[in-house]
This record gives C-alpha cells, sequence and structure tokens, in this order.
C-alpha cells in the first residue's frame, strides 16, 4: 500500500509540473505575441514619422527653392526722415524718368536713368530746349537734336544716389512703367528727397508693398 500510494503521490507531482510548464508556455506565448505586436506598432509609428519628416524636409527644400531673391526696389525716400514715400520693383536694364519746367528758362528739362546689368543707376539722357543758365549740361555721350531738343545720349554716369527738392511752383513728375508722380505736390513738393535702388530681403519687400504706394 505504501509503494503504491508513493507511485500516485509521483504521478500526482508530475502532473502538477507538467500543467505549470502549460501555463508557463501559455504565458510566454501570450507575452511574445504582445511583444510582436507592440514591435508591429512601434514599426508603424517609426514609419510615419519617417514619412512625416520627409514631407517636412521636402516642403522645407521647395521653400527654400522657390523663395524668392532679394528684391532689387526703386525708392523714393525723404532724406531727413529716412521714411519711404513710394518704391516699385525694379529689373535691371528698366529705365525711368523725371521732367519739370526750369524756374528761369521755363523750358521743359527731361533727364532719363536706367537700372544697368550691375545693379547701379546710371544716367543715360538729358534734353533741354537749350543750354542757358542752370541748366543740365556736360560733355558727355552723343548729342543730336530732335523736336526742338538737345539730347545728350549714352552719357552712361553712374549714380549711387538721386537727390532733389521738387518745387511747388513748376510741373515736376517722375515716371516709372505706366505710373506717373506729381513731385509738385505733396509730399514730395518742398522736400528732400532720394532717388535710389534698395535690396529688400523678401520680408522686408513683403511689408514695403503694403505700404500705400508700394508695389
Amino acid at each position: 500500500m505504501l509503494v503504491v500510494r508513493i507511485l500516485l503521490l509521483g504521478r500526482l507531482w508530475m502532473v502538477c509540473q507538467l500543467s505549470f510548464t502549460q501555463e508557463q508556455n501559455v504565458i510566454l506565448m501570450k507575452q511574445s505575441k504582445i511583444g510582436e505586436r507592440a514591435l508591429q506598432v512601434c514599426n508603424v509609428l517609426f514609419k510615419q514619422k519617417k514619412l512625416v519628416f520627409g514631407l517636412l524636409f521636402i516642403c522645407l527644400c521647395l521653400f527654400l527653392v522657390l523663395l524668392p531673391r532679394n528684391h532689387e526696389v526703386l525708392v523714393i525716400e525723404e532724406a531727413k526722415t529716412g521714411n519711404i514715400l513710394w518704391a516699385h520693383e525694379i529689373s535691371r536694364d528698366e529705365w525711368f524718368h523725371h521732367q519739370y519746367i526750369h524756374s528761369v528758362e521755363k523750358s521743359l528739362v527731361i533727364e532719363k536713368f536706367k537700372l544697368g546689368y550691375s545693379g547701379t543707376i546710371f544716367a543715360m539722357e538729358s534734353w533741354t530746349r537749350s543750354f542757358g543758365a542752370g541748366l543740365p549740361y556736360e560733355l558727355k555721350g552723343d548729342l543730336e537734336m530732335k523736336d526742338g531738343f538737345y539730347i545728350l545720349k549714352n552719357i552712361y554716369d553712374p549714380i549711387d544716389v538721386l537727390h532733389m527738392q521738387p518745387s511747388h511752383l513748376q510741373m515736376h513728375t517722375f515716371h516709372f512703367r505706366e505710373t506717373e508722380i506729381v513731385l509738385s505736390e505733396p509730399p514730395f513738393s518742398r522736400t528732400h528727397i532720394k532717388f535710389y535702388v534698395k535690396n529688400m530681403s523678401w520680408p522686408e519687400f513683403m511689408l514695403v508693398k503694403r505700404k500705400k504706394g508700394a508695389v
């Protein structure tokens, strides 16, 4: 009887050990599946992050490529305050001019300028009815007569800043493309103003565009 009891106890022990081992295996399998799922989720999230960062990088590259470079802007500025009275983007080899009635000769004077390919403003032409006192005259370029004007052409005189103080007594206008500005009226008249080309960054240019008269 003792032997039978010992054998039964041994078999019971083996059954318990087997059950414990099976339970451990089940737990390990569940943990393994949970780990695999967690790894799959991490892989998906990592791929999504890579996709997001990739798209952000592409957008940044496109922004840098498409971002306009510095703008060259023709500016009329009040010399005393630095306030920009008018501004417009200008391209290389574009012309502009101003014309006025001379206070002494009472004749029309036209002075033409252009922005050279180097980014420098050049005085190009001077149109006068005569060469009287106070009229612009310099022996440069080519002289010809046209419609009663003495015209000096191809002057190519470099100018950093064009200074003037328009009078309110005689008509004085500025012309660029299709735009005409009356300089003999406020805020330009009887004011020391400067004409020059300014290199502006994209944000600065957008800010200037918002101001009145700036395009």
